[in-house]
C-alpha cells in the first residue's frame, strides 16, 4: 500500500478523523518526505520510545532520533522526553494538530499558501463534517464573563478559571485558523493549550508559556475582541480553549459554512430578547453574533434564538436590557472527563475497534 494513503487511515482511527481526499494527500505528501512518511506510519496514538521504533523500522537510532525531532520541530508528531531522558513519539491527530501545528508560526512554513488553499478545500469537502460526524460534539461553546447573569448559582466563566486553575502548564499559541485562512483582521495569538500539548508547544516554540493569570487577562481580550470561547466537551480538565470567530475557524465553520449542527455543543445559556428595550445602536450585530443570530431590523434588532450558540458576545455590549442570557430549557451536558469524551465519539463514529486495534495491537 501507498505509504500516504496507509497514513491517511490510520489518522482516520482518531476522533478527529481524516477522510480521504485528494487534497489531503497532496498536504501529507506536504508535510511528510518519502522517508518521514514511513517514520509516521510506524507510530500509533500512544508515545513509543525511539529505542523501540528504530528496532521496529530497522533504522539507526540516532539518525531515526534527528528525524523525529525534526517532524516535531515542524508539528506534524508529538514528542516528549521520558523521565529517564528517552525521547518518545506518537502521531498528532488532524484536530488539534496537523492543520493547526505548522500554522502556528506560519512564517516558518514552506508552501503556505498552498497549504492554507488545500486545508480549505479539505474542510470544506470532508474533514469539516468528518470532524462533527458524532451526535456528541467534540467541543463546545462557554459564555463570555460578562454576560452570565450574576444570579447563577456557578458562573460557566468561574468553572473555566476553576479549570484553568488546574492545569500545571499552559501556553498560548496563535490561532492557525486565522493564520490559515485569513478572512478576518481578529487577534491571532489568542488560542490556550494545557499540560501536556503546551509543554510540547512551547519546546518546539510553537507557542509560550504564560501563568493562569495572563490566561484569563486573554479570556477577557478575546471576548473584547467579538471571539467565541470553545473548550473541550468534557468537564475534567481543559485541554484547549480555542477563541474562535465564524469566518476562519474550524469548529464554527461547521456551522456557519457547513450548517452541521454538530459542529459543536452550544452553552447552557440562550439569548432573550426584549425588543422595547432595544435602542437601535446594533452593537450586538457589529461583528458580535458569529452564526447571525442577531440581525439588523430597520431600527432595531431582531434575534432568532434557534440559531443561538450561547457565547454571549452580543449581550456583553448591549448597553440596556434588551439582550439577556437566560438558561436553556434543555442545557447539553458535557462528558465527565476527556477519555470517556473520545471513546463516546469513536463509538458514535463507528471507529472504536479499528483505534484500538492500532494502538495497542
Amino acid at each position: 500500500m501507498d505509504m500516504y494513503k496507509k497514513l491517511q487511515e490510520m489518522l482516520d482511527t482518531h476522533p478527529a478523523g481524516a477522510p480521504p481526499s485528494e487534497y489531503f494527500d497532496q498536504i501529507l505528501r506536504i508535510l511528510f518526505s518519502p522517508e518521514e512518511v514511513e517514520a509516521a506510519c510506524n507510530l500509533t496514538f500512544l508515545l513509543q520510545p525511539v529505542s523501540k521504533l528504530a528496532e521496529k523500522m530497522g533504522k539507526d537510532q540516532q539518525s531515526l532520533t534527528e528525524m523525529l525531532e525534526g517532524m516535531a520541530n515542524r508539528g506534524v508528531v508529538m514528542a516528549k522526553m521520558s523521565e529517564g531522558g528517552e525521547h518518545r513519539y506518537s502521531l498528532l491527530p488532524v484536530i488539534p494538530g496537523l492543520f493547526e501545528f505548522p500554522f502556528m508560526r506560519a512564517q516558518r512554513l514552506p508552501r503556505r499558501e498552498e497549504l492554507a488553499k488545500l486545508w480549505h478545500l479539505y474542510h470544506t469537502e470532508a474533514l469539516g463534517n468528518a470532524f462533527a460526524g458524532s451526535a456528541t460534539p467534540q467541543m463546545r461553546v462557554i459564555p463570555v464573563r460578562k454576560s452570565v447573569p450574576m444570579i447563577t448559582e456557578v458562573l460557566l466563566y468561574e468553572q473555566v478559571a476553576e479549570m484553568i486553575g488546574k492545569a500545571k502548564t499552559i501556553a498560548v499559541t496563535n490561532c492557525a485558523c486565522r493564520e490559515s485562512v485569513q478572512a478576518c483582521d481578529k487577534p491571532i495569538e489568542v488560542c490556550l493549550a494545557f499540560d501536556m500539548g503546551a509543554r510540547f508547544l512551547a519546546e518546539r516554540d510553537l507557542g509560550r508559556l504564560i501563568d493562569k493569570e495572563e490566561a484569563l487577562r486573554i479570556l477577557d481580550y478575546a471576548e473584547e475582541s467579538g471571539l467565541v470561547h470553545c473548550i473541550n466537551n468534557s468537564m475534567d480538565r481543559p485541554v484547549v480553549i480555542c477563541n474562535c470567530c465564524g469566518c476562519c475557524c474550524t469548529i464554527l465553520r461547521g456551522i456557519t459554512q457547513l450548517k452541521n449542527p454538530n459542529a459543536v455543543a452550544v452553552s447552557s445559556y440562550v439569548v432573550d430578547y426584549d425588543a422595547e428595550e432595544c435602542l437601535g445602536c446594533f452593537l450586538c450585530t457589529d461583528n458580535r453574533c458569529p452564526v447571525t443570530a442577531v440581525t439588523e431590523n430597520e431600527d432595531v434588532a431582531a434575534v432568532d434564538a434557534s440559531l443561538c450558540i450561547g457565547c454571549g458576545l452580543c449581550v456583553s455590549v448591549c448597553p440596556t436590557d434588551a439582550l439577556k442570557m437566560k438558561k436553556r430549557e434543555k442545557s447539553p451536558n458535557p462528558v465527565d472527563n476527556y477519555q470517556e469524551l473520545s471513546i463516546q465519539v469513536l463509538k458514535e463514529k463507528g471507529k472504536l475497534e479499528a483505534f484500538m486495534k492500532l494502538n495497542m495491537g
